[in-house]
């Protein structure tokens, strides 16, 4: 039986989250981190990323659309169209279109006001074609000819204020998907998160990373959403956040959560790194259940073997005790500083 470890905020700051309405039409210091207390933080980070289902069949295996932007620095970090591994400790089998996907070296057009009526911000490139768009009630992606979505915001959006990162505030913003890739009709469900950090703070290289983090959204069959997201840190800063969001229901956020897993070293790397196929997370009366399917080592184009201490695994979830399936449903798992002394060191097992 996996053992089960503890967790608790111990990083000195009170758990600060909001759960509110969306906001697409942000300035780069927007009103809400505009304040002492999120030290005036500025747009850093923009991160699309989600699971889609060629012709929204969400019994087959997914993809992964992910693209990285540090618009602080007007660059992308990285971009991929993903196909998973075939189990939890397979690295990803590859990655479509990979030399029409812009890169760091793509010279971008800067996150700004578009247009004024109707009001739209957004960010791209016209070398290799990226266009995304945040309009008052909805976002759009577009890459080359060959991938593009629109995302449907969901209800609420999630406002954390450093409870994930040291000098780091996250919008967290669940979007339902519609779109094509190559040319085929797609469904999916994905996040347009963005990250605002320190006006003090140099960029994203300041930011200490190391920590286990959970991402899942769905959509019950009976057509309700819900979605959580667990993160808990492994590095000593010692932040933990963890909330649960059932359409109807009162939205639970706490800083005290449990995880039960067994870990298990990556086969194709030879310095310790761990990942967990399956795992339970609880936290007040919530009870998540996480089962692993498909690796991924990074998601670029080839496993990225040099992250030393990087894992992640894709797969299914569900709330309570009894299992159910979604319609559609998207999870993400990062584990960073996962090497096996490190995990053993908190607690938990390594069986492989």
């Amino acid at each position: 039986m996996a053992k089960v470890v503890d967790f608790k905020n111990t990083s000195g700051q009170t758990l600060y989250v909001e759960v509110g309405k969306p906001n697409n039409l942000l300035e780069r210091t927007p009103e809400i981190y505009d304040n002492d207390f999120d030290g005036h933080a500025k747009l850093a980070l923009i991160d699309v990323y989600g699971m889609f289902f060629p012709d929204g069949d969400g019994t087959k295996k997914p993809f992964v659309y992910l693209r990285h932007t540090d618009v602080s620095k007007n660059e992308y970090r990285f971009a991929n169209l993903v196909e998973l591994g075939d189990d939890f400790l397979s690295p990803q089998k590859g990655a479509y279109h990979v030399d029409e996907i812009a890169t760091p070296e793509t010279p971008i057009i800067e996150y700004q006001k578009i247009t004024e009526n109707p009001l739209v911000y957004g960010f791209g490139s016209e070398e290799k074609l990226v266009e995304c768009r945040f309009h008052k009630d909805y976002v759009t992606m577009k890459e080359g000819d060959f991938f593009n979505i629109k995302g449907e915001p969901w209800s609420h959006t999630i406002y954390d204020h450093q409870s994930v990162y040291n000098n780091a505030s996250m919008i967290f913003q669940p979007t339902s998907w519609i779109g094509s890739f190559k040319g085929k009709p797609i469904l999916g469900l994905g996040e347009f998160d963005r990250m605002f950090i320190k006006e003090a703070v140099e960029g994203f290289g300041d930011i200490p990373l190391g920590y286990i983090a959970f991402m899942g959204i769905g959509i019950r069959e009976d057509g309700r959403k819900e979605t959580t997201f667990i993160s808990i840190s492994i590095n000593g800063v010692g932040k933990t956040l963890a909330y649960y969001i059932l359409e109807g229901e009162q939205p639970i956020v706490t800083d005290q959560v449990s995880m039960e897993a067994d870990w298990t070293r990556l086969p194709y790397v030879d310095d310790g790194t761990c990942v967990f196929k399956d795992a339970i997370f609880r936290f007040c009366d919530k009870e998540i259940h996480f089962e692993g399917k498909w690796g991924s080592k990074g998601f670029t184009a080839k496993p990225r073997v040099e992250k030393h201490g990087q894992s992640h695994v894709l797969g299914t979830w569900y709330e309570g005790n009894k299992p159910y399936k979604h319609r559609l449903y998207y999870t993400f798992v990062e584990n960073m500083d996962a090497y096996d002394y490190n995990l053993e060191k908190l607690g938990f097992d390594i069986i492989g």
